[in-house]
C-alpha cells in the first residue's frame, strides 16, 4: 500500500534539516503522558512515524516499537535510523498490526493531514481495535492559532547542497492548510528542482473529543506551552491528547 506518495519528495528535506526542534521536547512530554506509566518492553505503535526519529527513541528506551507510515520514502530513511524497529507500509485509516499493544503515539500534528473529520474518526477505531485493555493513545494536534500566525508565513533553507522554499496559507473557511515547498537539491553536481505541497486540517478540540469518546476513550487535554512546557513555536497553538482504552 502507498498512501501519501506526495509527501516522498519532502523526505529528504524533512528529515535532512527539518523537525528537531520538536522532537527534542517531545520525549519529555511523552514521558510525562504516558512513557513512565507502560511496562518494561511495553509494545508501541508509532502511528505517522516519518522519518523514524521517535520510533528510534523509544527503542533506545527498551520497548518494542512499530512503526508505520504513508510515505515509503520516509520508511526508508526511518530503517537506515533505527534498523531494529519493524516499519510497516500503511494507512493510519485501515491498518492491521499482528499484534496487540500497550500504546499507540501520534506527534508532530501527523494527525491534521488527515483532512475529514470521518476519516480522523475512522483513526481513532483503528487505533482503539489495536490497542490492549487498558492501553494508551497520545497524539497531538495544530489548532486554528497555529495555522493562522505560524502557517502563514515564509520560511526558506539555504545550504551548500540545498536550498527551498516554503509558502504556507491558511483558509479559515475550509479549515486547511497549505504549504507550497520549492526545493532544489545538489546531487553528483547537479541541482535538481522539486515543488511539493503539504496539506493540512484544523480538527475542532470539541469535536476531537467528541470522537474520541465516541469510540471508546477516556479523554484528557493539555496545552502543549502551558500544560506541558513546550516552548518557542513548537508549543504556539498545539494541544496534546491523552485517551485510555479502559
Amino acid at each position: 500500500m502507498r498512501r501519501n506518495q506526495e509527501y516522498d519528495p519532502f523526505a529528504w528535506l524533512y528529515t535532512t534539516y527539518w523537525g528537531e526542534e520538536f522532537h527534542v521536547q517531545s520525549m519529555a512530554v511523552l514521558d510525562r503522558l504516558l512513557l513512565h506509566a507502560l511496562p518494561r518492553r511495553a509494545r508501541v505503535l508509532d502511528l505517522c512515524c516519518g522519518d523514524g526519529r521517535l520510533s528510534q527513541q523509544l527503542a533506545r528506551r527498551g520497548f518494542v516499537v512499530t512503526g508505520l507510515d504513508g510515505s515509503g520514502h520516509m520508511l526508508a530513511f526511518a530503517r537506515q535510523r533505527a534498523p531494529k524497529v519493524q516499519f510497516l507500509l500503511g494507512d493510519a485509516r485501515r491498518f492491521n498490526l499482528p499484534e496487540p499493544v500497550d500504546a499507540v503515539v501520534s506527534t508532530f500534528d501527523s494527525l491534521n493531514h488527515i483532512r475529514e473529520s470521518k476519516e480522523l474518526a475512522a483513526v481513532f477505531r483503528n487505533v482503539f481495535k489495536c490497542l490492549k485493555a487498558p492501553g494508551l493513545f497520545a497524539f497531538d494536534l495544530n489548532r486554528e492559532e497555529a495555522y493562522r500566525d505560524l502557517w502563514s508565513r515564509t520560511s526558506h533553507t539555504v545550504e551548500r547542497d540545498a536550498v527551498s522554499i516554503a509558502r504556507g496559507s491558511y483558509n479559515p473557511g475550509t479549515r486547511s492548510a497549505h504549504c507550497d515547498v520549492t526545493q532544489f537539491r545538489l546531487q553528483h553536481g547537479i541541482w535538481e528542482r522539486s515543488d511539493f505541497r503539504l496539506t493540512q486540517k484544523y480538527h475542532p478540540e470539541a469535536d476531537v473529543i467528541a470522537q474520541l469518546k465516541a469510540t471508546g476513550f477516556t479523554v484528557q487535554v493539555y496545552d502543549a506551552a502551558r500544560d506541558l512546557g513546550m516552548h518557542g513555536d513548537i508549543g504556539t497553538g498545539r494541544t496534546f491528547y491523552l485517551g485510555c482504552k479502559a
